[in-house]
Formats: C-alpha cells, sequence, structure tokens
C-alpha cells in the first residue's frame, strides 16, 4: 500500500456524514463540532457521550439516501457488512472513513495534540492506534516538561 497524503481540511460548515451512534462515532463527532462540520449521525440508539443538541440525528438504520448530500463520511458502526456497504455506496466525490478497515477507507485519522499556536499529528498509517495513543501521552508528557506554560 502506497503511503497516504497528509493533509489538515477545513470542516468549517462542511456536511459530514456519521453512521453509527457508539464509542467510536461519539469521538469522531467530538472532533468534528470542534472544528465547525455540520454533523448529521445516521443511528437508531446514541451513545450517552454524544450531544444530541449539537447534531442533525435521524433516528434510523443506515440507508444510503441519507448520506447523499455528505461532503464527507465516517462508518462508525460496529456491523462490518453496514460499514463495506458504505464505502460501496458512496458518490465518486465522498471520502469515506470506514473505521472498521482502513483498506476499504478513502483516509483514517491521526493523533493529534493541539496547542495555541502549533498541531502535532501522529500516525502508524492505520495500523496501531493504541500505539499511536501511546506515543501521543509520550509527546504530551515531553511538550509539558520543555514548554511548561503552553495551553493544550
Amino acid at each position: 500500500m502506497q503511503k497516504p497524503y497528509p493533509i489538515l481540511l477545513d470542516l468549517s460548515d462542511k456536511k459530514v456524514g456519521v453512521v453509527g451512534g457508539g464509542n467510536v462515532a461519539a469521538r469522531k463527532i467530538k472532533g468534528l463540532l470542534a472544528v465547525g462540520a455540520d454533523v448529521t449521525v445516521v443511528s437508531p440508539e446514541l451513545n450517552d457521550k454524544i450531544d444530541a443538541d449539537s447534531i442533525h440525528w435521524i433516528n434510523s438504520r443506515y440507508a444510503a439516501d441519507y448520506l447523499k448530500q455528505m461532503d464527507l463520511v465516517f462508518a462508525c458502526t460496529d456491523d462490518f457488512e453496514v460499514n463495506q456497504r458504505i464505502k460501496q455506496e458512496a458518490k465518486p466525490f465522498q471520502l469515506v472513513n470506514n473505521t472498521s478497515n482502513k483498506h476499504n477507507s478513502d483516509f483514517y485519522n491521526v493523533a493529534q495534540i493541539n496547542a495555541d499556536d502549533f498541531m502535532i499529528t501522529i500516525s502508524t498509517y492505520g495500523a496501531s492506534p493504541s500505539a499511536s495513543k501511546q506515543l501521543k501521552a509520550k509527546m504530551l508528557t515531553w511538550l509539558k516538561s520543555q514548554y511548561p506554560d503552553e495551553r493544550r
């Protein structure tokens, strides 16, 4: 597999669809809302960590019609087959992140550390999210020791 091209997307006012309402979806939604995305969630249930007032919620199982107008789509269900279907049914211009299968995704997220005037990202190219998390924790510890006054 070729190495991906790193990029930061301006998602302010972009329509982002998240299919699924569990823990993975909650993490994605939190990050998307923080950068101003217009988030629509398709799921018959919502995790307690998801603020229903901050999103558009379609209280239903996935159907392709729900995502037609989305610029970006996250397939975050606990059903591998549904996640595969979401990617297959996406429009050619839609980017899809299949959280259960990086090989069936157009992109995947990176671990990130945000400060007032910089961002550090960490990636294992999707191979080990837990290793990215560990590297992030070590980097945060180091940054705090080197720059104690910096806001993160």
